[in-house]
């Protein structure tokens, strides 16, 4: 087990500092502090070289000249809430918006826009990078002030096990969070041989404005059902990509199978777990100006070259009483877990 951690960049006056894990296996995963950001996910090939399986950008102010918020933290709260209002305790909140009058990803001031500290930490079967910061109300227009914790985990059976943490004082809020992280698992800028399996009967009707009407959907007999594996290139020729919010099988709160991500050419794969009843799957389908991935060697990126999978309660849930409960009491401590598990065939 080893661990890492050397200067990355300097971005608008601050030192971001990257911290690379690797376990026995020889797979290692690296993280900036800059938006708790999952960098790398380097796994060897059968040949015995590493491949990065995620998407990531040379330089810090790309992750900023694009909406992608590619495979950064998302908190406090992930996906839309619509119009940036809700009551909680009898009081009305508003938000500050960043998309079409909605809040979306924490706002303008979220999670991957704050530089947190980090420890790191090594036990016999694991390697950890934590990320730790003071999120004061005033500067995320969320109520209540909260120590926040990210740990990112990386144990001898090739699991990467990402745990937010959060801690609050004496006024209720909200909390939601998630890592986007977009995977290619192949050696080629798309997705047509990739297959998924997601562990869900129903997906969420969205607006124009992809905010949940409230209703959902049986996936039998649409692009959306991936209850058993389906070939993802085929699926997003089918319904011109996806943005959306599929509803998991099973208690929320309770860890189960979310997701699995497989490709036939290379043997990759990664199994997705979680306590959340939600899998959001945004197949970047448009054109992405501009946008210059690393493991691309700088050529602008192709529509529907990745995929993030973002496991989370429910989106709006704070405005739809059977979404989930994503409310964090006063004075109480919450955390929500996923675990990406890699597997070479």
């Amino acid at each position: 087990m080893k661990i890492i951690e050397e200067p990355f960049e300097t971005y608008q006056g601050e030192d971001v500092t990257k911290v690379t894990l690797t376990n026995d296996c020889d797979v290692s995963i690296s993280c900036l502090t800059l938006g708790a950001t999952w960098y790398e996910f380097l796994v060897p090939d059968k040949h015995k070289s590493k491949k990065n399986i995620i998407m990531n950008f040379t330089h810090y102010a790309d992750y900023y000249s694009n909406g992608l918020c590619c495979s950064q933290s998302i908190g406090r709260v992930a996906g839309r809430i619509k119009d940036g209002r809700f009551e909680l305790n009898d009081q009305k909140v508003q938000l500050s918006t960043n998309e079409n009058g909605n809040t979306l990803h924490g706002g303008n001031n979220g999670f991957r826009f704050l530089n947190w500290k980090v420890t790191t930490s090594k036990t016999e079967d694991a390697v950890s990078a934590v990320f730790t910061n003071e999120i004061k109300a005033d500067v995320d227009s969320f109520p209540g002030n909260l120590a926040a914790t990210i740990v990112y985990t990386l144990d001898n059976q090739n699991r990467v096990t990402i745990s937010y943490q959060a801690e609050n004082g004496p006024e209720a809020t909200l909390f939601n969070p998630t890592c986007h992280v977009y995977f290619n698992l192949s050696d080629q800028s798309n997705l047509n041989s990739h297959e998924l399996k997601i562990n869900s009967s129903k997906y969420l009707q969205l607006d124009s404005e992809l905010i949940p009407t409230g209703k959902m959907i049986s996936v039998e007999n649409t692009p959306y059902d991936f209850r058993d594996f389906e070939n993802l290139g085929d699926a997003i020729q089918k319904n011109a990509g996806f943005d959306d919010a599929f509803v998991i099988n099973g208690e929320t709160n309770e860890e189960k199978s979310v997701a699995v991500l497989r490709e036939k050419s290379s043997g990759r794969q990664v199994t997705i777990t979680s306590e959340s009843n939600c899998l959001v799957v945004y197949t970047m389908s448009q054109e992405q100006p501009g946008v210059r991935f690393v493991r691309d060697h700088g050529e602008l990126a192709k529509p529907s070259e990745a995929v993030a999978l973002e496991a989370q309660i429910l989106p709006d849930a704070i405005n739809h009483s059977n979404f989930g409960n994503i409310v964090l009491p006063a004075n109480t401590k919450g955390m929500h877990k996923i675990t990406f598990s890699f597997k070479q065939k």
